[in-house]
C-alpha cells in the first residue's frame, strides 16, 4: 500500500469538520479525547489555562493532532454551518491556547 493509500497527513485532503467530529467518534481514543478536549475548554480564560496545562489536556491535544479534526475546514454557507464552526473551534482553540500554555 501506497503513503497515500494509508491516509498520510502531508497527502490528505482536509475534511468538513462535521465529518472529521464524526469519524473521530467512530474511533474510542479518538472520541474520549475529543471530549476531554471540550471539558478543558470550558470556564472562563483563568479556570480554561489551569485545565490546559494538565496533563490529561495535554495527551488529549496530541492525540487529536492526528485525528482527523486537526486538519478539517468548513465552508460559509455549508450545510451544518455552525456545527462545523463548533467542531472547528473546539479543537482549533485548544490546540492554540494549549500550546501557549506550555511554553
Amino acid at each position: 500500500m501506497c503513503e497515500s493509500e494509508l491516509g498520510s497527513p502531508n497527502w490528505r485532503e482536509p475534511l468538513d469538520c462535521v465529518r472529521a467530529s464524526e469519524l473521530c467518534n467512530q474511533n474510542s481514543q479518538c472520541s474520549s479525547r475529543y471530549r476531554i478536549m471540550r471539558q478543558c475548554l470550558s470556564g472562563g480564560d483563568k479556570e480554561r489555562s489551569t485545565m490546559l496545562a494538565s496533563k490529561e489536556c495535554q495527551r488529549a491535544l496530541e492525540v487529536l493532532q492526528d485525528s482527523p479534526l486537526y486538519d478539517c475546514r468548513c465552508k460559509r454557507g455549508m450545510k451544518k454551518e455552525l456545527q462545523c464552526l463548533q467542531n472547528y473551534w473546539s479543537i482549533h482553540m485548544g490546540l492554540t491556547e494549549g500550546k501557549l500554555t506550555t511554553q
